[in-house]
């Protein structure tokens, strides 16, 4: 087993996953959730995983992961322990793989400095199964001289390792790369859907598209192994998507770049998520092109 004791903060779909990549490349992990039985199910399911409360994991741990909800929950446990005198001594560095906000990164990793503490937003994509296989990208910020000290912890559950640069960088890529995903996806309906009443079987167009220049992850992956099969099963929800380009829209606010295309795009995603709700995958922003178009994509 490997010297370095991690702590894991965070066991949803992707947390648990990305600890379970952690503990099985011989880190002693100790995982910690709200919900106590994730907690346990990390550790009956996952090589040097062990159960913790919260407080303890982080006091003994030289590499502290959180993967939470948004940037404002890690700033809370993160405010939490530099509330406690002496509960960070240990730490070392801090990763976020949280879908976060850039500039709460930033001020996150400037709190945690003050305890000498370094802090990388280090965003991930590829899904629950490229995390359980091991083939993420991820995409970092943070101080580039200290992270070679994290990268071989990184390496367990990421295939793909881009040093993207200081705080923040890595959620910001993050956020336009789901953008980009997002209308992706909604471009790619309208143009299936197109080829569709001229009579062409989708599955054929896609392997003539997949292998053109007009191919992307969305035609080679999603599309044909996600939609067609009407599973609409990728594990990726509607409601992280959302708040993804959200966080994108802002940076464009923030640079006053008017943006129009991925513009019209929030605003698809959005109904799309008035009307399915946030716990919808994300593909089922589909359903409504379908709906809009009288078309299915099958």
């Amino acid at each position: 087993m490997n010297s370095i004791t991690c702590a894991f903060i965070g066991l949803g779909k992707m947390g648990r996953e990305l600890c379970g990549r952690i503990g099985g490349a011989g880190y002693r992990t100790l995982a910690y959730d709200l919900d106590p039985e994730a907690s346990k199910y990390a550790e009956e399911s996952y090589k040097n995983v062990t159960s913790s409360a919260l407080l303890p994991a982080v006091k003994n741990s030289a590499v502290v992961f959180s993967c939470l909800p948004n940037s404002h929950h890690v700033s809370e446990v993160v405010n939490n322990f530099l509330q406690q005198k002496g509960t960070l001594n240990n730490v070392q560095y801090w990763v976020d793989t949280t879908s976060g906000h850039p500039g709460e990164s930033q001020k996150i990793a400037s709190e945690l400095m003050s305890q000498d503490v370094i802090f990388f937003d280090c965003a991930v994509s590829g899904g629950p199964a490229g995390a359980t296989a091991g083939t993420l990208t991820a995409m970092v910020g943070g101080d580039h001289s200290a992270f070679g000290e994290v990268q071989s912890i990184i390496s367990s559950f990421a295939k793909n390792i881009v040093h993207l640069g200081p705080s923040g960088a890595g959620h910001a890529v993050k956020a336009v790369n789901n953008t980009l995903l997002a209308a992706n996806i909604c471009s790619v309906s309208e143009g299936l859907i197109a080829l569709k009443k001229y009579g062409i079987p989708l599955d054929v167009a896609l392997k003539a598209i997949s292998t053109s220049s007009g191919r992307s992850w969305v035609t080679q992956q999603r599309m044909p192994e996600h939609v067609l099969t009407r599973g609409f099963d990728y594990g990726f929800s509607l409601g992280l998507l959302c708040k993804d380009v959200d966080t994108c829209m802002g940076m464009l606010q923030e640079s006053n770049i008017p943006a129009p295309s991925l513009r019209v795009t929030r605003e698809i995603i959005q109904v799309a998520k008035n009307i399915l709700g946030d716990e919808s995958d994300h593909l089922e922003i589909v359903k409504i092109i379908e709906d809009w178009s009288g078309e299915t994509i099958e």
